[in-house]
């Protein structure tokens, strides 16, 4: 029914369009991360995990709609899940330190004066289940609910280039990023001496990360009200205008994925490696230049 539908039926159902689901579909085969089994196809494996992540749905519904036992339902969205961990190596890679000021991307003229740019970094909280007797940790700053802390590095195309997901979701955002940096195997992207990330005033502003003046208006609501006065305005506000790029990637990432607002029960390294998937299909549909509504709503 699905491979003989409208465009529309997969955006509903699996959060993207026909094309980037045969594309994805064809990828995996190529690279042989999954096969056909007895009864189920690789496209019927990756419609059910897509299905899942794209409106966390339960198993009890995906074997309704799919006319599949629970436990079939459950061994290839594990099955899927591990496949796409080797895919999120080969989509989640580090930028190359190098942009072209003309190529895609919002504000062109402000890269061209920025022209050290690589990117955008940000943290990003993610709903977790947690077991009772941790919970604390997890709490994300008063909001009664747990949240997994990631950190994410984006280009000037929406695209990530780096991704760690786990951290509780009380620490701060500059901690996380200390701690990462400072463990060799997560092979941080540092960026070369002539370079840098954007970051905002929750980092602080060294080599390789430049944050905006403190203490001064940032956020681009506050310019909306009154006009840049000063030249620190002037500058937070160019550094706000290209540092969104990373609000907006988020944006579209938690639309297409609303498990990520509201995670199901699984154990916690099976929801750090849910988030890393998400993020891996995400850059998989803009890394193949594919047209989507979303990335077209956020851009």
């Amino acid at each position: 029914e699905l491979l003989r539908g409208s465009d529309r039926q997969y955006i509903e159902l699996m959060r993207m369009s026909r094309e980037a689901y045969v594309r994805l579909c064809m990828h995996f085969r190529h690279k042989l991360w999954l096969h056909d089994s007895r009864h189920v196809s690789v496209e019927e494996k990756i419609a059910m995990f897509l299905t899942i992540i794209g409106h966390n749905e339960r198993y009890v519904v995906i074997k309704r709609r799919f006319q599949h036992s629970s436990q079939t339902i459950h061994k290839y969205f594990h099955e899927v899940l591990a496949a796409m961990m080797t895919f999120a190596r080969e989509m989640i890679v580090p930028s190359i330190f190098n942009p072209n000021p003309d190529s895609p991307g919002a504000h062109k003229s402000l890269r061209r004066i920025f022209k050290g740019t690589v990117g955008a970094l940000d943290g990003t909280l993610v709903r977790a289940i947690i077991p009772a007797s941790q919970q604390t940790v997890y709490r994300g700053r008063g909001k009664g609910k747990c949240y997994q802390n990631v950190l994410g590095i984006c280009d000037v195309n929406m695209i990530f280039t780096f991704v760690y997901a786990g951290w509780e979701g009380v620490a701060h955002y500059s901690r996380v990023l200390t701690k990462v940096m400072a463990e060799p195997s997560n092979n941080f992207p540092f960026p070369p001496p002539s370079k840098y990330y954007f970051c905002d005033a929750a980092y602080t502003n060294t080599r390789g990360f430049m944050a905006p003046y403190r203490n001064v208006r940032y956020w681009l609501g506050d310019f909306r009200r009154r006009r840049v006065m000063t030249k620190e305005e002037k500058f937070n506000h160019s550094h706000a205008k290209l540092r969104n790029v990373i609000e907006r990637a988020y944006g579209v990432l938690k639309a297409r994925f609303p498990i990520l607002d509201k995670m199901a029960h699984y154990p916690f390294n099976v929801q750090k490696n849910i988030v890393i998937a998400c993020f891996a299909v995400n850059n998989f549909i803009r890394k193949e230049k594919i047209n989507d509504e979303l990335f077209a709503q956020y851009e």
